[in-house]
């Protein structure tokens, strides 16, 4: 009968223990309506291939194997393994098993009657220990340590996406700088031609000196905004090869092949869906820290309440190695014990609040990261907008100066006006034509930023 109550309360003990972590109520902004069934849902894993750009795809490819960033943050998944694992250990026994051997030689000046006796003592032992998780701060460890992992796992999705969107933006500023290396070289080598051909004119008193130092000072230009511009590209290049993951030998010997010709514009998914919300891995990361945060509430008013523990061993002491074995030299033992803190000056309370306020901490961190990724989502679909608008009428400002310089050219060869309009002319149409460029550049970089911005293609099983 006894030992049938004793293993029902042990039952009870092990079956029975209750959280302290409160009911977990996860906060949620007014959030827009989906205004198409297709959406986030809809993004490739691979969304970076619709640029039809293999130089672009094997960047990323070698960024994706060999950057420090993310080998940290797989070490730091590794590491929150290592902590769950760790902190599952403590809601089972502990079991430890011992072995000793020991000669001793009693004083002879002492009282006791066994005065100068030397004597053996052999002894093998094997103690096992159980806290019983009653009030559930074991569980609530490990389900913190779970939320942690997981957490980490968003992190590590988090970097792998941000480290993809870096790629392709560096290599879309990197293909603008070399179509505007490439044009102002040939504009440069141009205006080299035409100040020729004014000293030329001069020289045979077609012309006053004033158009050959305007011509003069169009080409001197164009070389200094060549040097700006290649010294950009060589900055953009290290930032590249950085993030890449390349060693340092690679940034002083090597270089990045970039195309001259602009990657494809993406195709872009229409609407916000609400499926943001879980396959953003930022967020993914918010609430996992929410869940943690909570668990350790429980695992701190845990400590409000009394510990049970068991303890046992079993084993064996004899003072003749032979006899070791024999069933009267076997020792046991077994028994509860039981504490609770008295006074502890407020430990328990003070730990208590502290993990409340970060709790709401990370409720706060939650909302946050869901405003920001709606509002990501909101700029980069309008900047897609503007720029779309701001490439169809510098098109049209780049056609008007083609047709700007024409004309003046043909006034200029027929003597009806000077060369200042044909200088202003090439200027204007050299400035428009750069800045479609960057303008291309841009709605590729604003692409990108949406596509980051809507999970970039990111599922919460990924590893």
């Amino acid at each position: 009968m006894r030992t049938k109550l004793m293993l029902s309360l042990v039952a009870v003990l092990w079956l029975g223990g209750c959280s302290m972590a409160p009911k977990l109520q996860t906060p949620q902004p007014a959030l827009p309506e989906s205004s198409s069934h297709a959406g986030a849902s809809d993004i490739s894993a691979t969304w970076w291939k619709g640029f039809g750009d293999t130089r672009l795809e094997a960047l990323i490819e070698e960024a994706l194997l060999q950057s420090d960033d993310l080998k940290l943050a797989m070490a730091n998944v590794s590491l929150s393994k290592a902590s769950l694992r760790l902190s599952g250990a403590d809601r089972y026994p502990t079991v430890t098993a011992g072995a000793s051997a020991y000669r001793q030689r009693l004083s002879r000046e002492s009282l006791s009657p066994f005065q100068g006796f030397i004597y053996n003592s052999f002894g093998l032992s094997a103690t096992i220990g159980y806290e019983f998780d009653f009030w559930g701060k074991y569980q609530n460890t490990e389900s913190a340590a779970w939320a942690q992992l997981m957490a980490s796992e968003a992190d590590k999705e988090a970097l792998r996406l941000s480290l993809i969107g870096g790629v392709a933006e560096l290599y879309v500023k990197q293909v603008a700088l070399a179509q505007k290396v490439a044009l102002l070289e040939a504009t440069r080598e141009a205006y080299r031609e035409s100040y020729e051909y004014r000293q030329r004119e001069f020289r045979h008193g077609l012309i006053d000196e004033v158009m050959v130092a305007q011509a003069q000072a169009l080409y001197a230009n164009a070389g200094v905004m060549l040097l700006e511009l290649k010294a950009a590209q060589t900055l953009g290049e290290s930032a590249l090869v950085f993030a890449l993951g390349r060693d340092p030998k690679a940034l002083f010997e090597g270089g990045i092949d970039a195309s001259l010709s602009m990657p494809q514009a993406l195709k872009i998914p229409e609407g916000i869906d609400s499926t943001l919300l879980e396959r953003r891995p930022d967020i993914r990361a918010a609430l996992e820290r929410l869940h943690a945060a909570n668990a350790l509430i429980g695992v701190a008013k845990a400590d409000y309440f009394p510990s049970f523990s068991l303890t046992g061993s079993l084993g064996y002491q004899s003072l003749e190695l032979e006899k070791l074995m024999s069933g009267s030299a076997q020792t046991w033992g077994f028994g509860p014990s039981f504490s609770i803190p008295l006074l502890d000056f407020g430990r328990v309370s003070s730990n208590v609040e502290r993990s409340e306020v970060q709790q709401e901490i990370a409720k706060i961190e939650y909302v946050k990261s869901i405003k920001r990724a709606f509002k990501e989502v909101y700029d980069a679909l309008k900047n897609i907008e503007h720029t779309r608008a701001q490439i169809s009428a510098q098109t049209h400002e780049k056609e008007a100066f083609e047709r700007v310089l024409d004309v003046a050219q043909k006034r200029f060869e027929s003597g009806y006006s000077d060369y200042l309009g044909v200088l202003d002319a090439k200027r204007g149409l050299l400035l428009s034509r750069a800045g479609l460029i960057d303008l291309h550049a841009a709605l590729l970089t604003h692409q990108v930023a949406l596509y980051m911005a809507l999970g970039g293609g990111w599922q919460e099983h990924a590893q």
